[in-house]
């Protein structure tokens, strides 16, 4: 049984952590103005399922493996990097580019793979997301045999909190769109978005630690 007050503790951490701007807001907060609600859920399941990924990874122990070994790690940092710069760069194309009738999809016109996979892929291939995990998880969890069981139930709530927070910012940002400078709004907000990203893939691939 974990302590009432761990878990108050890891809550109020992990509340701040999501709070903080970052890429995962920033992604749904576009693909809620550009392309409406169920896009910006369709991101918030695909974060989730990157901290489902985690959550796997830190009960299999295999967590501390992919920081333990330095060749391992760099090669998930440089392709979480790359990845990062490649939708990037994609964003501030189609913001540049997307004419008028293109930046007003609609609801019914937005397939969901696409923010699906980019939730996803934006969680699951950032390997600072690893090392958080690795350096605050045993802080709560303990090194136990229950620590995995108990590691997994805080990144699930670190998900529930995300997952509320989240879907605040995919409402609001859809709710932009009705606004009179909904298309200048959404094709702004895109295109700082993906300089952002282009900016993280940077700090990514030159930092050392």
């Amino acid at each position: 049984m974990i302590d009432t007050n761990i878990l108050l503790a890891w809550s109020t951490l992990a509340l701040a952590v999501t709070l903080a701007p970052g890429p995962d807001t920033l992604l749904v907060a576009s693909h809620g103005a550009r392309r409406g609600f169920r896009a910006g859920i369709a991101v918030v399941a695909g974060i989730q399922l990157g901290a489902a990924w985690y959550a796997c990874l830190f009960g299999l122990g295999l967590l501390r493996l992919l920081v333990a070994i330095p060749p391992l790690f760099m090669a998930v940092k440089l392709l979480g990097a790359l990845y990062l710069a490649w939708l990037g760069v994609q964003m501030i194309w189609k913001a540049a580019h997307k004419d008028g009738q293109q930046v007003q999809e609609t609801e019914h016109t937005v397939t969901l793979g696409r923010p699906l996979r980019q939730g996803f892929l934006s969680n699951a291939l950032n390997p600072k997301v690893a090392v958080f995990y690795l350096a605050a998880l045993p802080q709560f969890a303990g090194t136990g045999n229950d620590a995995p069981a108990i590691g997994a139930l805080l990144i699930a709530i670190h998900s529930v909190i995300g997952v509320t927070w989240l879907s605040i910012i995919a409402f609001a940002a859809s709710r932009a769109r009705g606004l009179g400078l909904k298309r200048t709004f959404a094709r702004w907000l895109e295109g700082a978005t993906g300089a952002f990203f282009v900016g993280v893939a940077g700090r990514l691939a030159f930092d050392r630690n």
